[in-house]
């Protein structure tokens, strides 16, 4: 796994649109090598990353936890996470599943 600096220089280059902001398709493509995509069990590790209270869903608050730090502060607003959410909440809970996390990755 890669330590901050390294997971930090993913993070700017993941902004491949060059929009000053990066969506949810861009981050998680450029944490993940693209061989590994497939591979359920990397996948799986993926979304625990984001999962923190382990409810087996990603919700709004940790994804804005994850991207919360000083260096998105002013790249990602509440707006923004919200439509990273409905861009992969197929059912429309408000959170990303495993199942849903899986489709958006294989789409990648």
């Amino acid at each position: 796994m890669a330590n901050g600096e390294e997971m930090l220089e993913l993070m700017k280059a993941a902004d491949t649109d060059g929009s000053g902001t990066i969506n949810y398709t861009e981050f998680i493509a450029a944490t993940m090598d693209t061989s590994l995509y497939n591979r359920e069990e990397n996948l799986r590790t993926a979304f625990q990353m984001f999962d923190t209270d382990n409810s087996g869903k990603i919700d709004i608050n940790e994804v804005t936890q994850l991207l919360g730090g000083e260096q998105f502060k002013e790249s990602v607003d509440m707006d923004q996470v919200t439509n990273m959410i409905k861009e992969v909440d197929d059912n429309g809970d408000g959170e990303i599943d495993f199942e849903e996390f899986l489709v958006m990755m294989r789409k990648i």
